[in-house]
Order: C-alpha cells, then structure tokens, then sequence
C-alpha cells in the first residue's frame, strides 16, 4: 500500500557564504539541506516556521554575516508517499537513484517536474514549486495503480529514521544535494 499525503511544513531559505552556512547550528524536527554551496534550507513542520525563521537569522546575526534568511514555504509544496511500496512509487516516477542511507536529500526531476527529497525509512517528501503541486500526487494516482494509493489526511512534515520510527532531530551536517545526471 502506498499512502499520498500533503505534508504541512515551512521551508527557510538560508543564503550566505558555504562556511557561514555549514556553522549554522540544527534544529530539533528539522531537515538542513544543502541546495547549492551558498543556500541551504531548513525544513520542518508548518508550526515552527517562525522559530526556524529566528534560529537562521538569530544565528547570521550573531555570526556578523551579511546573509539572509527568509521564509519561503509558500514557494513549496511538499508530496509525502508512505508505505511498503514508497520505494516503488519513486522507482517509477524519477530516474535519481535514492542512496541508502537515512535521511537523504536528493534534487532531480521527479514526474517530469523539479524537485527536491528528503527521503526518511519508509517515507519520500518531495518539495516541488507550489504551482505545480497537484502534478506529483496525480501522476502517483493515475502511474501507480497497482499499488493502490491512497490519499492521507495533511499532517505535519517530520523525517522518520531508525527502528523508533520517531522523527529525526535536525541533520548534524547539512545533507549535500545529490543531483540527478
């Protein structure tokens, strides 16, 4: 079985310098994922989108850097796909091999779309621009079939990794982009 569900989270872009940026402390709940040398975001639930807000720019702040962060959830949507079959969902609808350590960030088109992943155990959030977020969820309902999808309630995004299954806490380093060739 295979669960599409919309994930409700706030996504913080973070621009400065790569040093700047790999200093930037983790955060409890959330994902640090490094897009491009000079950005990396903080993803996590929808709910503490202002305390990631204050923690990035607190810590730019104290850093003396000229860097900025700024809240771009609305920019996002974020697809998650969970269950047995997430693993298949994703074989189908992207070339990117997804590593197999937990939690990953992979970047690379996904239903013919842009994308970024954060893949956890058992469950892949894809992030796509906002205007095309209905797209990924379709292709999953009208691709997957077989594997009958079913649509889940919007929860708040968390990253499970481990035998606890419990979200992960913030990634000790920024997860390097894995970018599809």
């Amino acid at each position: 079985m295979v669960e599409v569900t919309a994930s409700r989270a706030a996504i913080i872009a973070c621009l400065d310098t790569a040093e700047v940026l790999d200093r930037i402390p983790g955060r409890a709940g959330a994902f640090r994922a490094r897009v491009a040398p000079e950005e990396l975001l903080l993803v996590g639930p929808a709910a503490a989108a202002a305390d990631l807000l204050a923690h990035a720019t607190g810590f730019l702040e104290r850093a003396g850097s000229s860097g900025l962060a700024i809240d771009v959830t609305d920019a996002w949507s974020v697809c998650t796909v969970a269950g047995a079959d997430a693993a298949e969902v994703w074989a189908r609808l992207s070339e990117n091999r997804l590593p197999d350590e937990r939690p990953v960030f992979v970047q690379g088109a996904v239903a013919s779309v842009p994308a970024k992943t954060i893949a956890g155990d058992g469950e892949i959030h894809v992030l796509t621009p906002s205007n095309l977020g209905h797209h990924l969820p379709h292709q999953i309902f009208g691709q997957c079939r077989d594997l009958a999808p079913q649509a889940g309630t919007p929860r708040p995004f968390a990253v499970r990794c481990g035998a606890t299954d419990t979200p992960t806490a913030a990634t000790p380093a920024p997860a390097r982009a894995r970018v599809a060739s």
